[in-house]
């Protein structure tokens, strides 16, 4: 029975997430054209298509996640808050990374954006978007501590280009910094979130976080950045520190004061999410094999590094952990 009904979660659930991401990436490309129009000027075409793309996956797959614990899906007006804060987290990204914006004015474009005065297009944009998001906030108190520990990990993410950095200092940076930026997300919806609920967004964040790092250390190593894959001497013993992540995050879920139903739909839906880092550390373990550390990963050709997602083989893994995952929770008569 377990089996029946998890296969028919999946499928119902893939089906949902692939059909309303191209529905809702054609009404952001509208919307933000729309804003563009409004506020007078256009983003390049890289962020404009980052914006877009990940707000058109981020909504089915998290925010429904979540607003289903209450037997719905989110609505065009908590939708249209979500595509604002894609529209702030890439300009932020874009002020850091491109360096347009030094710290000073950085700080200031986000607490004080009432007074700051904008120099170009891109920053009118994060302006309006950040106003709107604030002051739709209920809780702006907990809201600006947020920001503000969000703020505070971008900050330390300089250090990152140290190569002297502690792995407890880039843990710590990378959990902040998935946990509060995904955090923020449950400050848009319309329904109140709990405690446990709250801890469930800031630890599916930090997993997030790991998953991305995984993935970029090609590109990460090119750039001189220092994450924990970056680092990593055994993918054997990576994979239990991620594992023990995942188990964290199913012990939030488990505690939820929602019906066990709805509980395992989110619990399947973050799993989902999780999966893709277990393959990552997967094709690591292949490369190391039974030796008892990896090689030099700066020394691999990128081609080792890149997971291929639509291989049947790794399908199928990702399926196979999230059953896995999910099935052990079941059998612990947390989700009965």
């Amino acid at each position: 029975m377990y089996l029946f009904n998890f296969m028919w979660n999946i499928i119902s659930k893939t089906w949902y997430i692939l059909s309303v991401r191209r529905k809702e990436t054609k009404w952001a490309r509208v919307r933000l054209r729309e804003l563009e129009q409004q506020l007078g000027g256009r983003l390049d075409d890289v962020t404009f298509h980052k914006v877009i793309t990940s707000y058109g996956i981020y909504n089915p797959m998290m925010c429904d996640a979540f607003t289903r614990l209450r037997g719905r899906v989110s609505n065009r007006a908590e939708r249209d808050r979500m595509l604002h804060y894609f529209i702030c987290s890439s300009l932020f990204d874009n002020f850091c990374d491109r360096k347009e914006l030094d710290q000073e004015s950085l700080y200031e474009i986000s607490f004080s954006p009432t007074v700051y005065q904008p120099k170009s297009f891109d920053e009118s944009l994060f302006l309006y978007a950040h106003l709107l998001l604030k002051n739709y906030v209920r809780d702006k108190q907990w809201y600006e501590t947020v920001t503000h520990r969000l703020y505070e990990a971008q900050e330390d993410s300089a250090r990152q280009f140290n190569p002297s950095i502690t792995d407890e200092e880039i843990e710590q940076i990378t959990l902040h910094k998935g946990g509060y930026s995904v955090l923020l997300c449950h400050f848009y919806l319309d329904d109140p979130a709990g405690k446990e609920e709250q801890q469930c967004w800031y630890l599916i964040g930090g997993i997030i976080q790991l998953t991305n790092d995984l993935y970029d250390i090609y590109k990460d190593y090119q750039e001189g950045i220092v994450t924990l894959p970056n680092r990593m001497q055994d993918a054997y013993a990576f994979h239990d520190y991620f594992t023990g992540k995942i188990t964290q995050l199913k012990k939030e879920i488990a505690a939820l004061p929602f019906p066990n139903k709805t509980k395992q739909h989110l619990n399947i839906s973050l799993m989902g999410i999780c999966s893709f880092g277990l393959i990552a550390i997967k094709q690591l373990q292949k490369i190391q094999r039974q030796a008892d550390a990896l090689p030099n990963l700066k020394q691999l050709p990128r081609k080792q590094l890149i997971v291929d997602m639509e291989k049947p083989a790794n399908l199928y893994y990702c399926m196979r952990q999230v059953y896995l995952h999910a099935k052990k929770l079941h059998q612990e008569k947390q989700f009965e």
